[in-house]
């Protein structure tokens, strides 16, 4: 290695960072995926098109929406058959502050208290130049939709729902989700491309960038269902085409962890990602590596589909049961009303792993655990007929606490002494991780135990960019004619080492409408 290149493997590991040298050797990533781009392809200097988007989904759409009505000639590249991205599966949470619809419920807000909030709550894990560009940018794009149809969730906005809320009512649903965004993307998208103007190709994946011999993107080589490839040259190229959770490959190189579930969108394999890396960016923010807590997956072979779910939010269902590791230790107080809190432990745990324990006093007493979703509760016979019959995996059952450690895979000493340990808090009132909410001992046979899975929707690690949204080298300097938005900027960057309601469908909105509104005027 030059001293060049050590140099910028320190800084880029010191950020949280990865390389392309460091990403392409660590992935074994394919010569093609570089070997597409060559001095002869890139000497070809002619520009069709003012703007090639790669990705029609939360981030894509508004960016060639906007630029359309400045009169660009927008390509939008996308691989699915049809645009819209994640937006089919999300909820579609936002959060702006300062919006006509704050104004309206009588609510006073400001970007600079969303800023606070999302610093707050992420424990100043979030890059600050994105966060600014975010908070400062959402209100504006949160008031396009509403003034173009989009109508919020009955009493909208709210502070929060289960994760940390927020200091003001900023944060917003829409009734069908990410559905109710795409509906008014696809009918501002509509008239453009009635007049010619933005040009869709669906079904068709970008293979690589064309780069001149300084390195500034021409445009892009993207391949059709067919297998043919073609070059489309422009000014100025956005990625927008999401994160990598549907690549079990680079989740594990990027965030350190394995995926264990299968929830998300096909599409969504880190393309972005490759392509920004390849045309000389670098990746960051994986580090900040947060998944979501109890999925009960339908198999021991992962990625595997989610079977249940099993949520524990004090304030809507008080805990009975303990949570332990794979050594039977508890490592967390279970009655602390923050997702975070149990996210951040879960992290921490071997293999991303742990079990709920309880007896059977407790699965009759208490409120069903576990259900098909989030807010779709099982019935007690429902939870009972999982653990009796043995169709859902992952439930166990026996008679003794050593027994059901071991058919469970928990350490039984450790189990042992954990119960008991927890028996003697719970009589005394004086649990030893500080618990209070504790109405019954684990005592009365037979003892249950679910294994739950850490899961994900989203993705940390994503392509560094600048306050202009233009991708860049390790050392700071742009990309020439490259800019990203949306999932593939990451989390870690939007919302550190946490989970910020709105600080994913929002920023990819608002940062795909500054680019749409700014990126021609900008020199390459």
């Amino acid at each position: 290695m030059s001293d060049t290149d050590s140099r910028s493997s320190r800084t880029s590991h010191a950020a949280g960072g990865i390389s392309k040298r460091e990403f392409l050797m660590g992935a074994a990533a394919s010569a093609a995926a570089l070997g597409l781009v060559t001095r002869a392809q890139a000497a070809q200097t002619r520009q069709p098109w003012d703007l090639v988007v790669v990705g029609g989904g939360n981030a894509g759409l508004p960016t060639a929406v906007f630029a359309a009505q400045r009169g660009a000639r927008v390509l939008i590249i996308e691989a699915a058959s049809q645009v819209g991205g994640t937006l089919f599966l999300s909820t579609g949470q936002m959060s702006a502050a300062g919006t006509k619809l704050q104004r309206l419920r009588g609510i006073e807000d400001t970007p600079q208290s969303h800023f606070d909030d999302i610093m707050r709550i992420s424990g100043n894990t979030a890059d600050t130049t994105l966060v600014k560009l975010a908070v400062e940018n959402a209100a504006p794009a949160f008031d396009w939709l509403t003034d173009h149809g989009f109508e919020p969730l009955p009493g909208h906005p709210v502070t929060g729902t289960t994760h940390d809320p927020y200091s003001h009512a900023r944060y917003v649903w829409g009734p069908e989700g990410g559905r109710s965004i795409l509906k008014v993307l696809n009918e501002q998208l509509a008239p453009h491309i009635a007049s010619g103007r933005v040009t869709v190709l669906t079904q068709t994946k970008a293979k690589a960038l064309v780069q001149d011999r300084t390195g500034k993107v021409l445009g892009v080589i993207a391949e059709n269902a067919s297998g043919e490839q073609s070059r489309y040259l422009a000014r100025y190229t956005v990625l927008t085409s999401g994160g990598y959770t549907s690549n079990r490959t680079m989740y594990k190189m990027l965030e350190g962890a394995p995926t264990y579930s299968v929830a998300t969108y096909p599409y969504s394999t880190g393309a972005g990602i490759e392509l920004g890396l390849a045309a000389g960016g670098y990746v960051r923010g994986g580090n900040k590596h947060t998944p979501l807590f109890g999925a009960v997956a339908a198999s021991d072979e992962y990625p595997a589909p989610i079977r249940a779910l099993v949520r524990h939010y004090p304030p809507e269902r008080p805990p009975f049961e303990i949570f332990v590791n794979a050594l039977g230790k508890r490592f967390l107080r279970e009655d602390i009303a923050s997702h975070t809190a149990y996210e951040q432990g879960l992290a921490a745990q071997p293999d991303e792993r742990c079990w709920a324990v309880f007896d059977d006093a407790i699965l009759r007493a208490a409120p069903p655990i576990a259900g098909n979703s989030i807010t779709t509760r099982w019935s007690h016979e429902d939870t009972l007929s999982a653990f009796e019959t043995g169709d859902v995996p992952m439930f166990y059952k026996s008679s003794t606490i050593a027994e059901l450690a071991q058919v469970a895979g928990i350490d039984s000493t450790g189990l042992e002494t954990t119960i008991t340990d927890f028996n003697r808090g719970q009589r005394d009132g004086n649990d030893a991780l500080g618990r209070k909410h504790m109405p019954l001992p684990i005592a009365k046979p037979p003892y249950y135990a679910i294994q739950l899975q850490s899961w994900n929707l989203i993705t940390f690690g994503g392509l560094a960019v600048d306050s202009r949204l233009q991708v860049i080298h390790d050392d700071g300097r742009p990309v020439g004619n490259l800019y990203a938005a949306g999932e593939l900027l990451g989390s870690g960057q939007l919302m550190g080492r946490s989970m910020c309601g709105g600080m994913s469908v929002t920023p990819a909105l608002a940062f795909g409408r500054l680019l749409g509104q700014s990126i021609l005027d900008l020199k390459a």
